[in-house]
């Protein structure tokens, strides 16, 4: 049996999670259109650049394109992004893992709720190197530390989201069985 005040911190961590899921969802939304015509997929392509020769094609060819103010722009506005993502996948861990009602699953929810708080260390010290690639100071060490970053943080996130899936297919299967919990 759960605690009383379980079910009320639990409605606080489903309002908190689909506060910032939906808040995360329109800031995409908005950002596609205030970063146009540069695309997220330019922008990973940067975060992933690796070499130098490779970052500075990119760099040029946003000049080339009037990308490259855009550029600028992504890397001081994803400050704002890195928050509302975390936030929401890391709620989500928790919410939806403590749906199931399992309790493995629940303390493997707390588990990566901590664990994408590493993805957003990682994301804003890979996001202050682009920011300083992107203002000329255009290093080995960056770039590398950039791409390290970016492929931890991807990784993390790609795991978090999985386990979100993993727990939310979990707790369906239970409700077409009849498991009300």
């Amino acid at each position: 049996m759960e605690p009383p005040s379980w079910s009320a911190h639990l409605s606080r961590i489903r309002q908190l999670f689909w506060l910032f899921a939906l808040l995360t969802i329109g800031y995409m939304i908005w950002a596609r259109s205030y970063l146009s015509p540069l695309t997220s997929g330019e922008i990973v392509q940067f975060e992933i650049a690796k070499t130098m020769d490779r970052a500075q094609q990119i760099i040029q060819e946003w000049k080339n394109t009037g990308k490259y103010e855009q550029g600028v722009r992504s890397t001081t506005v994803a400050f704002f992004f890195i928050i509302l993502y975390t936030l929401s996948i890391g709620l989500g861990c928790r919410f939806i893992s403590a749906c199931t009602g399992n309790e493995i699953l629940a303390k493997g929810g707390r588990g990566f709720a901590w664990l994408i708080i590493i993805a957003t260390i990682c994301d804003i010290i890979e996001n202050i190197t682009l920011s300083r690639t992107l203002s000329g100071h255009i290093s080995k060490v960056n770039l590398l530390l950039a791409y390290n970053l970016a492929r931890i943080k991807f990784s993390i996130v790609i795991v978090c989201l999985l386990f979100i899936m993993a727990c939310s297919l979990y707790w369906l299967i239970g409700r077409l069985a009849g498991d009300k919990k």
